[in-house]
């Protein structure tokens, strides 16, 4: 089979999923009103050999008969017992494989046979993002063949009931194949997972094509998660971040697009985060799962449509809504040149006008821009949250309402602006779900009533990065921190050189009390690992603002 390249339909066709499960409890205990069961089963055969999975299943201790959701983690992490208690409260039963495999200090993991041992992710390598000989001979394979006997699990365990598929990141890569090639799912959720794997480095918008030869069209042909689009038998909810590492988030709705039109469907985007979802979109993968799987009646809006115009001279975003059902609210945001949609600054944009049946939003680009990209998100009165694509016109003209040159990176005049999270590491379920119940960026009160930004995960900050906003070559960073009590906040400026990023570091001390602390820096007080001190400022990536004590800050400006 080496160089066969192998398409969605034909790389599954022989896959036999129905050899015995040999399941065996390893162990039971519950927590609260949650029963947890340790499990081990048989997966596919390679070989005189099985693979044996372990997986933990999760059911209401009152409920022994309910609609199930297979759970599919990142490809670093393993079943995760607080995700699986809150669809429990939800009264669902719930079971979570571990396909990533060895681990270290693991004592109940997947087993697999040494001649596949590429499908534990610590040694997965190239065969996790290349198709050398087939697509057979990936790491994804394995994983979702992991997924398809969990699927029969799962049948077995809560049978007669509607299942769903739920991925996460690198699951969410593996729902979207099973979701074309298993019978009998009720839908689909795909989280943080856009596709396009092949695809990692080049952007859709820089002009630079993806350099094909056949390894390249296997990977394409039998594993990223467009391929499969056109082929899901079953609802699909997507769920992306804007500013997602791990893919380009300006490809995520083409991979949305794909598939069949005859499908219901539908799309969010959570704006300015990296990797993760916020409250919007876990209350519509609610909505969704309830839908689907208990028979609620729901209404679920198409995505918004957003083109980009010109309005009496102006450059605009025009907004129309599914003419089905209600909109509560729109909020439109934009962004400048920047290609790389990781790293992208942006900013919410204002309301122009309401028309008969859509709206109309500024899109106030910098005078110097060469590109402008701009997104839609609206919440309907039945509690859905929908987003549009992202996007892009070429600016080949003046419009009058374009924006000068500012050296204000921030003021909290504009409320929290374009921060955003840093870290994500705490309040954070699954290493993907964000409870943002109080809101993670937002306003403090600081000294002479004037109110600064403030996040207890960190502060980042892509507008650096923006030509608009860019920085002087030899630029002082000039801002005020309010920290009642004495702290430490460190500062970042990340950087990138040859596609590798590097962090300088200046760490402040203000000593608390009831003022507002100036502070001005200039290149050489940020160092690296190493000592060796930033050359410029005007080259960052974005800049962060962390501390383990309580701090704020205002009047983010250069000179």
């Amino acid at each position: 089979m080496a160089n066969k390249i192998l398409t969605p339909i034909t790389l599954w066709s022989d896959f036999d999923d129905s050899l015995p499960l040999n399941m065996q409890i390893k162990r039971e205990y519950t927590q609260e009103k949650t029963a947890f069961s340790v499990l081990e089963f048989s997966g596919r055969a390679i070989g005189s050999e099985r693979v044996r999975i372990s997986a933990l299943y999760a059911r209401p201790v009152e409920s022994a008969s309910c609609p199930s959701l297979l759970i599919l983690p990142d490809a670093a992490c393993t079943a995760d017992e607080a995700l699986l208690k809150r669809f429990t409260e939800r009264g669902y039963a719930a079971l979570m494989p571990d396909y990533r495999g060895t681990w270290e200090n693991a004592e109940e993991f997947t087993r697999y046979p040494q001649t596949v041992a590429y499908a534990n992710y610590r040694d997965a390598g190239r065969r996790m993002f290349y198709a050398d000989d087939t697509a057979k001979e990936t790491s994804w394979y394995e994983w979702v063949a992991v997924a398809r006997y969990s699927l029969r699990c799962l049948r077995e365990l809560q049978p007669e009931k509607p299942v769903g598929a739920l991925g996460l990141k690198a699951g969410g890569d593996i729902v979207w194949q099973l979701a074309a090639t298993s019978e009998g799912l009720s839908c689909a959720i795909s989280v943080c997972a856009g596709g396009w794997i092949a695809y990692k480095g080049i952007r859709k918008f820089d002009g630079e094509e993806l350099k094909m030869d056949e390894e390249r069209y296997r990977f394409l042909g039998g594993v990223d998660a467009q391929a499969y689009a056109p082929y899901v038998k079953c609802p699909v909810l997507m769920l992306c971040s804007t500013n997602d590492e791990r893919f380009d988030a300006d490809r995520a709705f083409d991979t949305f697009a794909r598939i069949n039109p005859g499908q219901e469907k539908t799309f969010y985007f959570s704006a300015r985060y990296n990797g993760h979802i916020g409250n919007t979109a876990l209350g519509d993968l609610d909505l969704f799962t309830d839908k689907y799987l208990k028979g609620r009646e729901v209404f679920m809006p198409a995505p918004v449509d957003i083109s980009i115009e010109e309005d009496g001279g102006e450059l605009v975003a025009k907004i129309c809504f599914d003419k089905n059902g209600e909109a509560d609210y729109c909020e439109v945001f934009m962004a400048e040149d920047n290609t790389d949609s990781a790293t992208r600054d942006w900013t919410r944009c204002e309301h122009k006008r309401t028309d008969a049946d859509c709206d109309i939003f500024f899109l106030n680009a910098y005078e110097g821009a060469k590109t402008v990209f701009a997104f839609a998100k609206a919440k309907y009165s039945c509690g859905f949250a929908v987003s549009s694509k992202i996007a892009v016109k070429r600016i080949d003209k003046k419009y009058s309402n374009m924006t000068k040159k500012s050296r204000i990176l921030y003021s909290s005049k504009n409320g929290t602006d374009s921060f955003t999270l840093d870290k994500y590491d705490n309040n954070v379920l699954a290493d993907c779900f964000l409870d943002n119940s109080v809101k993670p960026v937002r306003l403090i009160n600081g000294p002479c009533g004037i109110k600064g930004v403030y996040s207890s995960y960190g502060l980042r900050l892509y507008r650096i990065n923006d030509e608009k906003y860019k920085p002087a070559d030899n630029a002082i960073l000039k801002f005020d921190v309010y920290a009642q009590a004495p702290a430490q906040i460190k500062v970042e400026l990340c950087t990138e050189a040859n596609g590798n990023r590097e962090f300088y570091v200046c760490t402040l001390e203000p000593a608390g009390g009831e003022e507002w602390v100036p502070f001005s820096l200039n290149a050489k007080d940020f160092k690296n690992s190493v000592g060796k001190p930033l050359s410029h400022v005007n080259g960052a990536l974005f800049v962060t603002f962390g501390s383990k004590n309580l701090f704020c800050i205002n009047n983010f400006i250069w000179i």
